[in-house]
């Protein structure tokens, strides 16, 4: 899913004040990074038993049935007449980079897949800037600069040996990384104040429902039933969707909350560590034209944060 205090030139809402990083919020985007990091590598495993789309739809059916209850809790404190704004956060935070994510890594690897993640902070800013009122330095643009020519390094150059037979389906990664800067800056500017369990748990409702009467339309549980990879999968898929997406969730909507978007995306800098372990662990390869790529984007996220 979604999403920095910065030396010196911080980018700051301008109806922001600034904030102050603690001990606790470096633990907590560690653990996020952690995480995160390990979930492409899950969607990987997931997808051995299922299509792209299987996938995608039983990623939101999960985490809709664990946040379920909560739901029901919280009920009375819902704000229903905001619907809409739910609706896009679960769009952009959850919903449609599962299914994007999904269809890219059918054709492209999980290093790759994860690495072109990191562009997740250049688009916060670019957003920040057109839609949320953030201000900006060129350092700050340098950056997002940079993270992109990192990024269409991998794509156009990544041989099929190395990050996959279709390379351009990394841009399908990038879509979804644009989806998570949507979603970062919207929770930002809108629900500050809102209760992050609330927030993450009506969020998957007004996707959960249909997506789970879809998933039993097209024979989902009898295919779970009968075939034994659907099964393995299945496992893999509720680890993903109950720790990549319910519970990092909400300890992602609060630290946005107590930090800042920037603070939270840069989740990013971490995470390409561990997406390259599991990577390697998983028989994956690691040559050159990752190195350069990612030391392009994370570069630019670094001048992103000056």
């Amino acid at each position: 899913m979604i999403i920095v205090s910065l030396p010196k030139l911080i980018i700051i809402n301008t109806s922001t004040p600034k904030t102050n990083i603690t001990s606790k919020d470096w633990l907590t985007l560690l653990f996020l990074s952690c995480v995160w990091g390990s979930s492409f590598i899950l969607i990987k495993k997931s997808l051995i038993g299922f299509t792209f789309f299987e996938m995608g739809l039983m990623r939101c059916v999960i985490a809709f049935l664990a946040f379920l209850p909560f739901v029901i809790y919280f009920a009375k404190r819902i704000d229903w007449k905001r619907w809409k704004d739910y609706m896009f956060i679960s769009l952009t935070g959850s919903a449609i980079p599962a299914f994007l994510y999904a269809i890219a890594q059918t054709e492209i690897t999980s290093i790759a897949s994860g690495i072109l993640n990191s562009l997740t902070p250049s688009f916060t800013l670019i957003f920040g800037i057109l839609f949320f009122k953030t201000k900006s330095s060129l350092l700050q643009v340098a950056g997002v600069c940079m993270g992109l020519i990192g990024a269409v390094f991998i794509i156009m150059y990544g041989s099929e040996l190395y990050i996959g037979a279709k390379p351009a389906y990394g841009l399908f990664v990038v879509l979804a990384t644009m989806c998570y800067a949507l979603n970062v800056n919207f929770v930002k500017r809108k629900f500050q104040d809102h209760d992050p369990l609330v927030l993450g748990a009506v969020s998957f409702l007004f996707v959960g429902l249909p997506f789970l009467v879809i998933a039993i339309v097209i024979g989902i549980p009898q295919k779970v039933m009968a075939e034994p990879p659907a099964q393995l999968s299945l496992m893999y898929l509720t680890i993903l969707s109950i720790m990549s997406t319910v519970v990092s969730l909400i300890i992602y909507y609060k630290l946005v909350q107590r930090t800042t978007p920037l603070f939270a995306s840069s989740v990013t800098y971490i995470m390409p560590v561990i997406v390259l372990f599991w990577g390697v662990i998983d028989g994956e390869s690691l040559v050159l034209f990752h190195i350069v790529g990612l030391i392009l984007i994370v570069m630019g996220i670094y001048l992103i944060r000056k």
